[in-house]
């Protein structure tokens, strides 16, 4: 059989789920609604792109679009009338994401970036075994937000994922293994090493230009799969 080839598609800052109110969401059917149905719906229904335009942008045929915006227009109709919920995952299976990849609402200039810390004002040495993520929301030289996450248990892989699904454009940390830095250039996040001292030395630097990566990769030998 046949490879499905693949198209082009914006991943979602993070998945949704869609549901009627006064329903627990354990306890109802959901219509998957996939990414590439969701990006012909977007670019289509919302960006307001004739199918030709939106063919091209992710490189399938008019066919292909046609198809995806009959399955995803129906699945979302049906959910509608038949109290189901609706449910966006970001499975990048026979997808290419697009460079710009983060769909959601802020400018272009509007970056957000993670410091790992354990007392919300240093910047850890070592991202892999933090207690939290500040996240500073920047547009231009402003803060426009700060929020605070914890991330899941560490084990290899997932914190990339992890803040991959929060938006995050930089990480900036003090050292990183190189698996953890492709991991996360595989999420297209940039990472800056080698930072010291305080959250807010480090951010201004970052908003002044002057903040650089070292390139100071954790050298510890803790294994292949080290994060550091």
């Amino acid at each position: 059989m046949p490879s499905r080839k693949k198209r082009y598609a914006r991943r979602l800052s993070s998945e949704r789920l869609l549901k009627p109110v006064g329903i627990e969401a354990s306890k109802i059917e959901r219509n998957m609604l996939n990414l590439d149905e969701f990006e012909a719906l977007r670019l289509v229904d919302y960006e307001g792109l004739s199918q030709i335009e939106a063919a091209d942008d992710m490189q399938v045929s008019r066919a292909t679009i046609q198809r995806l915006l009959q399955t995803g227009r129906k699945k979302i109709i049906e959910a509608i009338l038949l109290n189901k919920a609706i449910e966006v995952k970001n499975d990048i299976k026979d997808i290419k994401l697009k460079g710009e990849n983060k769909m959601n609402t802020q400018e272009k200039n509007t970056k957000i970036i993670a410091f790992p810390t354990s007392d919300r004002i240093t910047v850890d040495g070592h991202f892999g075994h933090t207690k939290e993520f500040a996240l500073y929301t920047v547009e231009g030289n402003n803060v426009k937000t700060v929020n605070f996450v914890t991330p899941p248990p560490h084990e290899p892989g997932v914190l990339p994922r992890f803040l991959g699904e929060q938006g995050i454009d930089i990480i900036v940390t003090g050292g990183m293994g190189q698996m953890a830095v492709n991991l996360f250039n595989q999420q297209n996040i940039d990472v800056i090493l080698g930072a010291k001292g305080s959250i807010e030395l480090n951010l201004n630097e970052y908003l002044g230009g002057a903040l650089q990566s070292t390139g100071s990769s954790c050298d510890h030998n803790h294994g292949d799969n080290h994060e550091c």
